[in-house]
C-alpha cells in the first residue's frame, strides 16, 4: 500500500511524505502506482517550474516522495493542494491501495 501524509500547520500544507508501493499487480503492470508517481511527477515539476519551489529539496527514491519546507506561498499551496485532489481521486477509486492522512 501506498501511504500519503500531509503534514498541515495552520491550515497550511509544510511537508508531504509519499512511501510504499500501491502493489495493486506485478510491477510494470501496476497501474495504481503508475499513476502516483505520474502525479507527483507532474506536481514535483510544476512546483520548479512555475513557483520559486527549491526543488533540490524534494526526496525522489524507490518507494519514497518527500516534499519538505512547503512554505505559504499562495501558488506553492495551490499546486500542493491539486496533488491532494489528484491522490484523493485515486484513493477513491482504489482505497486498499492508498491511503492519505494528515497530521
Amino acid at each position: 500500500m501506498t501511504n500519503v501524509i500531509i503534514f498541515k500547520q495552520n491550515n497550511f500544507i509544510t511537508h508531504i511524505e509519499v512511501k510504499g508501493h500501491a502493489l495493486s499487480e506485478e510491477s510494470g503492470r501496476d497501474v495504481v502506482c503508475a499513476g502516483i508517481s505520474t502525479v507527483i511527477t507532474g506536481i514535483c515539476n510544476a512546483l520548479a517550474e512555475l513557483t520559486d519551489y527549491d526543488e533540490k529539496q524534494i526526496t525522489i527514491k524507490k518507494g519514497l516522495v518527500v516534499i519538505p519546507n512547503i512554505s505559504e506561498d499562495e501558488k506553492i499551496q495551490f499546486i500542493c493542494e491539486v496533488l491532494i485532489v489528484q491522490l484523493k481521486m485515486i484513493e477513491v477509486s482504489y482505497p486498499k491501495y492508498i491511503e492519505i492522512s494528515y497530521q
